[in-house]
């Protein structure tokens, strides 16, 4: 009969990986592994972990950036919805600005003719 085992009870390294408990590996009787259930975080972070070794590893710009890894992570990150502490953060940041006087992109641009 097979199993759900989270992935830290099965690693031989003491070392504690993030979000390896929102990992479990689904093993049979003999505790051979058959696949890995991943939670969203923990799949974007594996995800993650690909996309930058293709990044570092291929040497051609324009293949290292269109890779599968990170346009599935771009695919999955545009149906998340917005974090609501980034939104607090965002309105925070505006009413700054404005008390501030900083200037906003849009009309340097025009006075720059950009």
């Amino acid at each position: 009969m097979n199993r759900l085992v989270s992935l830290a009870k099965l690693t031989k390294t003491k070392k504690t990986f993030p979000l390896s408990s929102r990992i479990s590996v689904i093993v049979n009787s003999k505790r051979t592994p058959l696949g890995f259930v991943f939670g969203r975080d923990s799949f974007i972070a594996f995800l993650e972990k690909i996309d930058e070794e293709f990044e570092a590893k291929v040497k051609d710009p324009k293949q290292a950036y269109n890779n599968l890894a990170g346009r599935l992570i771009d695919l999955i990150e545009e149906k998340l919805p917005v974090n609501p502490k980034f939104i607090i953060k965002m309105r925070k940041s505006l009413q700054e600005t404005k008390k501030n006087g900083w200037i906003p992109l849009d009309e340097i641009s025009e006075l720059l003719n950009v």
